[in-house]
């Protein structure tokens, strides 16, 4: 690449470890754990997916990175964020400043192969330099993706104040769910650091909370799903071990009824996972732990709390911010873009008709 710029490929997860250092320098990185280089680099070792990740240099110095895998889809060939088809979270693209995501969105499409980003942001400049660097190079299109909510706190520790923009009806509705939960057994929060050496317990007892919940009967619960449980275990082992791991639970008589799996990081709790068991779903034990959850975070002056996922009618009590993305997809001037784009209308079309069926 001109410009004193350079592309290499990283095609491994050691090789994502071995920039680890570097990687982890990058603003993105710094502001979201599901752009750490821990988080790829977990995907990459547990899923089967060949890795095609762009690492772009100027000069010596890492400043831009592109986390990628190869993906089979309809018969053709694409790249897609490495690890999305398992993990379903936000991605995006790494870049130290702006002349460097120009650079690393000329690379992406000067590969000549279809793309498709899932979930990328929509606030940034992402969107625009990807279309600038499509021009002439191929179609790129854009389409609205599930946002996920997002909760802010003034910062000061004031949770009369955040609890005051609540809707009294929801907590009216809390209180009562507590006081019929508390005539039942004695009620806690536990709030978990796991250490290295307690975190395999630690996860096991959420998994197995998470396993009697709803996930269950559709067979989506990290016990029941094994790669997803390898990625959680080796994930959770490396946040333990860098201090940011949180496993909040909700207790009767010492026994858990649900559970949260929480990265703190950037000063905000990002919520991966959450679950209860279903012989206590008339007390809503869900909801009650996040109203604790919540507490904590505000009072321990977290800035904010990410609830990954999508928007679902049960968080709303707390916030109606949505964090918003857009998938971007790209079909080159070429034979495979023209594969991609025919596969992809089959699709499609066949969808409509199973719909109208």
């Amino acid at each position: 690449m001109r410009g004193g710029y350079s592309i290499e490929f990283l095609r491994s997860g050691a090789a994502i470890d071995a920039l680890a250092h570097e990687w982890s320098e990058l603003p993105q990185s710094q502001a979201n754990p599901l752009l750490s280089p821990d988080w790829f680099a977990v995907a990459a070792h547990t899923f089967e997916t060949p890795i095609e990740t762009l690492a772009l240099r100027r000069g010596d110095a890492l400043v831009g990175v592109a986390p990628l895998a190869s993906d089979l889809r309809a018969g053709v060939a694409r790249l897609q964020p490495l690890g999305v088809r398992a993990l379903h979270e936000p991605s995006g693209l790494l870049y130290r400043d702006e002349q460097a995501l120009e650079q690393l969105c000329q690379a992406l499409v000067a590969q000549r192969r279809p793309f498709i980003l899932q979930r990328m942001p929509l606030a940034g400049a992402l969107r625009g330099e990807l279309a600038k660097a499509a021009r002439r190079r191929g179609v790129l299109y854009e389409m609205a993706t599930p946002g996920s909510p997002t909760i802010h706190f003034a910062g000061d520790g004031d949770l009369g104040a955040f609890e005051a923009r609540l809707s009294s009806r929801r907590r009216q509705d809390y209180r009562r769910a507590r006081r019929g939960l508390e005539r039942l057994g004695s009620v806690t929060f536990d709030l978990r650091v796991p250490t290295a050496s307690s975190v395999g317990a630690d996860l096991e007892e959420a998994m197995h909370i998470e396993a009697s919940s709803w996930k269950s009967r559709g067979g989506t619960t990290l016990l029941r799903t094994g790669r997803l449980r390898e990625f959680f275990h080796e994930y959770a082992r490396r946040m333990a071990q860098h201090g940011k791991l949180r496993i909040a639970f909700l207790r009767i008589d010492g026994v858990g009824m649900a559970m949260q799996f929480i990265i703190e990081h950037a000063s905000k709790f990002w919520v991966f996972k959450v679950g209860y068991d279903e012989k206590w779903a008339e007390h809503s034990p869900g909801v009650q732990l996040m109203w604790e959850v919540v507490r904590h975070a505000c009072q321990s002056r977290v800035a904010g709390i990410e609830l990954l996922g999508k928007v679902e009618e049960w968080l709303t009590i707390w916030t109606r911010e949505v964090r918003e993305y857009r998938t971007l997809i790209f079909y080159p001037f070429n034979l495979r873009g023209l594969a991609a784009i025919g596969a992809d209308a089959a699709h499609a079309a066949a969808q409509r008709i199973r719909k109208v069926r």
